[in-house]
């Protein structure tokens, strides 16, 4: 088990590709089960419980069906599993990431609600300045992935894992609107 986190974390430091791992249903049902317990956590700082699930979920099918599509295009779906182990994995682990960061922010403007403290305080710029951090890392290994999963270039999978985000929070922002 120490071997496939050193995997995960290969991946995400660009030292190895979705090639690495094993092809896997296994692994692809906890990768993809921690992917949904950390996204609900992620998400239900936010908002409601239930909403958290339709969110994670459909980010879950939205990369899965992209993966789907972008592999069959290409004739690669004999690597699908191990693309979309690559994927969910790299993204639990960013999920992780941006956990403690996000419920720091929400303390800090929770308090700024409650009392006369400035948003400029220096705990909302410095939790902005790694969420983004985390989020461009997150884009870069995407990408890296994809890249490897489609044979081609960084620039084209980096440019490929900005609009699966694009795709992703107009699709999340459409469903919080079903919400309101």
């Amino acid at each position: 088990m120490k071997l496939i986190f050193s995997k995960f974390f290969d991946i995400c430091l660009l030292r190895a590709g979705p090639q690495d791992l094993p092809s896997s249903t296994l692994l692809l049902g906890l990768a993809l089960l921690l992917y949904f317990v950390i996204g609900v956590l992620l998400t239900v700082i936010s908002v409601s419980l239930v909403e958290a699930v339709v969110l994670v979920v459909a980010d879950i099918a939205l990369l899965g069906g992209l993966v789907y599509v972008l592999l069959w295009a290409n004739n690669l779906l004999d690597r699908l599993i191990r693309v979309w182990t690559a994927l969910l994995g790299s993204g639990a682990f960013f999920e992780t990431l941006a956990l403690p960061l996000l419920a720091w922010q929400q303390q800090i403007m929770d308090n700024a609600q409650s009392e006369v403290i400035s948003l400029n305080e220096t705990g909302v710029v410095v939790s902005s300045l790694l969420l983004w951090l985390v989020l461009f890392w997150n884009l870069i290994v995407i990408g890296h992935i994809l890249r490897h999963a489609l044979s081609t270039l960084l620039p084209i999978g980096i440019a490929l894992s900005v609009a699966y985000m694009f795709i992703s929070i107009t699709l999340s922002q459409n469903l919080a609107g079903l919400f309101s």
